[in-house]
């Protein structure tokens, strides 16, 4: 065969590829349980570059450690400029409603006063919380500071075992959950966790603090409170001694709150109860600073508040002090973001959620955490999903439209494809979408850093004197149970 042929032969062929390209539909052809793709004739011509691009607030570092040192330049500036600057640039920063730096004021003075005034975080979200991951470790560098013990909140059966808490419950006892955990509820009376456990009879819960390292202020508590509904009582031995769990103030809405205060903090006790009651968690709290309860839903998209009776939900926001509430969803529905009437459903019913908080808890702040980087095979590489970042673009606005403040999980880890640097670095699993202990603690210290920056400013601004959230000994415990 000619040169000349085999030429016009190979440009054809190329010619012909092209046109196919360019033609195919962008999403695809799927014929039966087979989908076929072809890369678009832009991506066949475009030139591939390795090289980070700038954009207008600088060159940010893409690994996970540099991009930590990236956020954490500046955090100490005192000057309003340096503050400012990180308000604008950094990816690691709040977006406040209608750009307010004085939204978490309120809580920063509630902070100040828990010694005084106990005081309650609730930190809601999908699987990236189980284990208390990205909790204990925020929850921990808060109680440093402003005083306070325990793990907070826990299901009186767990479903996911936690890294700060065993536990254990005799009998098993009939559980309902809100989310795709198990059966569901008629009547919707699941409670603050989003689950309950129904007691008929008597039954034994075990409860012990871990030996995880590095949050010593969770492995000590004083006071266990059951948050239930029904006729029964209660009682909690610890070191041998046995107390009764008592009503401190009147049933709310039908809600009891069995409550005994141990005379020393310990970090195990055994509970006993008897009746018929619905339990919807146990609080393993001090009785003085910052409670900070990690409630995790697996699958949940952060959707099932309205459906939940809100006479169990109500009474806990009227009894305790909440001052924040933490809402870290969006991960689970990013797949399904790619129809408008489902990306404009979602929406809605996330403004449901944040009016049915702001309703129950007019006093306390609301942030809502908007999901990490996740990966997926495109065209037969791993990379973002593309759906990811416009879900993101909504769930700024839900917290425009309902005046709450928004972090970007996203950005903060390094925007788009960070996710594969954080698991070639052992920050996230294999599935592209969990972090692992380690990576969560990554997490815990980015946010926890966001915080520290808008707190100190907040104290420059009024004059006071920030605390310290550098660990230190823990001496509000005499003696504990090994």
């Amino acid at each position: 065969m000619k040169a000349k042929v085999i030429v016009i032969f190979i440009f054809g062929v190329l010619a012909a590829l092209a046109l196919l390209c360019y033609l195919f539909p962008a999403d695809g052809i799927t014929i039966g349980n087979i989908k076929f793709e072809l890369p678009s004739l832009h991506e066949v011509l475009a030139v591939k570059s390795d090289t980070v691009q700038s954009d207008s607030i600088g060159d940010i570092p893409t690994d996970p450690d540099e991009l930590f040192k990236y956020q954490l330049k500046n955090m100490n500036a005192d000057d309003q400029k340096s503050f400012m600057e990180f308000c604008e640039k950094n990816p690691a920063r709040l977006y406040m409603p209608n750009d307010d730096l004085t939204y978490f004021d309120s809580l920063f003075v509630a902070m100040e006063n828990a010694e005084a005034v106990p005081m309650r975080i609730l930190h809601y979200g999908d699987s990236q919380l189980e284990g208390d991951r990205i909790s204990a470790a925020f929850r921990e560098r808060l109680q440093t500071a402003f005083g306070g013990g325990g793990v907070g909140l826990v299901p009186a059966v767990q479903s996911v075992g936690a890294m700060t808490v065993v536990q254990s419950a005799s009998p098993q006892l009939q559980r309902y959950f809100a989310y795709n955990m198990g059966e569901h509820l008629s009547n919707g009376r699941y409670g603050i966790m989003a689950q309950v456990a129904e007691l008929k009879g008597s039954a034994t819960f075990t409860f012990r603090t871990s030996e995880m390292e590095g949050v010593p202020h969770s492995k000590k508590f004083n006071k266990v409170t059951m948050v239930c509904s029904g006729t029964g009582k209660a009682s909690v031995t610890a070191e041998g001694v046995r107390t009764e769990m008592v009503d401190n103030e009147p049933e709310i809405d039908g809600m009891r709150f069995l409550s005994a205060t141990l005379s020393s903090p310990v970090n195990r006790v055994t509970m006993s109860a008897n009746g018929n009651m619905e339990i919807f968690g146990i609080m393993l709290d001090a009785s003085k600073g910052i409670s900070l309860d990690n409630i995790p839903m697996r699958g949940c998209s952060g959707t099932i508040f309205t459906i939940t009776a809100r006479k169990t939900l109500e009474p806990f926001f009227k009894r305790n002090n909440v001052q924040l509430i933490i809402l870290q969803y969006g991960g689970n529905s990013v797949p399904y973001m790619n129809k408008e009437k489902a990306i404009q459903g979602y929406k809605k019913s996330l403004i449901a959620q944040v009016k049915l908080f702001q309703s129950m808890a007019p006093n306390a702040r609301i942030l809502f955490i908007g999901p990490a980087d996740m990966s997926t095979n495109v065209k037969g590489e791993k990379q973002t999903y593309p759906q990811l970042e416009p879900s993101i673009e909504i769930l700024k606005q839900v917290c425009a439209e309902t005046g709450i403040a928004f972090w970007n999980l996203y950005e903060a880890m390094g925007g788009h494809n960070s996710m594969i640097k954080w698991v070639d670095a052992n920050l996230a699993g294999k599935d592209y979408l969990h972090f692992t202990r380690e990576g969560a603690s990554k997490v815990a210290d980015m946010l926890f850093n966001t915080y520290l920056m808008y707190y100190r400013f907040y104290c420059k601004r009024v004059g006071k004197t920030p605390k310290s959230f550098e660990n230190k000994p823990d001496t509000t415990a005499q003696k504990t149970v090994n």
